[in-house]
């Protein structure tokens, strides 16, 4: 009998080679930035430094194509509307800002990330040229454009997700849902942090229930309104978030 010759794999594409370098190195740079060295990303890619060199050039590019697909990602609108469509409407609507409050902190978290990875790359580069800067420029257009679609998904999803609770809202659902978002960018978006942000269970009780209470009742720990029978702030005992 005789044995048929052996088929060689069809090679892959340079594209297809750089994406799958991307996809390999992606969670090395995330945890390195750019400080990594070309023999770890060689490594992780499992290929050859020249291999790298050779689909990118130099590794500055290679760590900002890692950083634009991370921000991809992280701004990628279908998996937004999967994470606040996976919130369960019966939850409690504390519950439900809790969630949506955790799973935007950790999607800003993921874009300022990557945004400090490219920052660095700048920084470094100083005022040489960028080859690549028309394609960067490209890039950050399409960018722009899916951060948008996501900005839409979002607000359509925490309007569902309050909708079950709008008769019991004291303003539009509109202003409910970008007092939400307001709460979540502000988590990275100050400059001058002066106390740590709370967690999300504090915030989405803040938002329920707002900063004042008429009996002044402490909240617990974690954020839950305490027992009818919690001693009031006038009583002298604390708000577990006072010093």
């Amino acid at each position: 009998m005789t044995t048929p010759p052996a088929t060689r794999a069809t090679p892959m594409t340079p594209a297809d080679r750089r994406a799958a370098i991307v996809d390999a190195v992606l969670p090395l740079v995330a945890a390195r930035g750019a400080e990594v060295t070309s023999r770890d990303l060689a490594a992780a890619a499992g290929v050859a430094e020249g291999t790298l060199f050779r689909a990118f050039g130099d590794k500055r590019t290679l760590v900002g194509a890692v950083a634009y697909e991370g921000l991809h990602r992280a701004s990628g609108p279908e998996a937004t509307r999967a994470e606040l469509a996976g919130i369960d409407p019966a939850d409690p609507l504390e519950d439900r800002l809790t969630a949506a409050i955790e799973l935007g902190r950790a999607r800003m978290a993921e874009v300022v990330r990557w945004m400090s990875v490219l920052r660095s790359l700048h920084e470094r580069a100083g005022d040489a040229p960028d080859p690549t800067s028309a394609q960067a420029t490209e890039l950050r257009a399409r960018l722009l454009g899916q951060r948008e679609l996501q900005r839409n998904v979002t607000v359509h999803g925490l309007q569902d997700l309050l909708r079950p609770d709008a008769h019991r809202l004291r303003v539009p659902v509109d202003v409910a849902v970008a007092v939400l978002e307001a709460s979540i960018a502000g988590t990275h978006g100050r400059i001058d942090r002066l106390t740590p942000a709370p967690p999300a269970r504090v915030v989405a009780d803040v938002l329920v229930h707002g900063l004042v209470s008429d009996d002044r009742r402490p909240s617990a720990p974690d954020g839950r309104p305490a027992p009818a029978d919690a001693p009031a702030h006038g009583s002298g005992t604390p708000h577990p978030e006072e010093p």
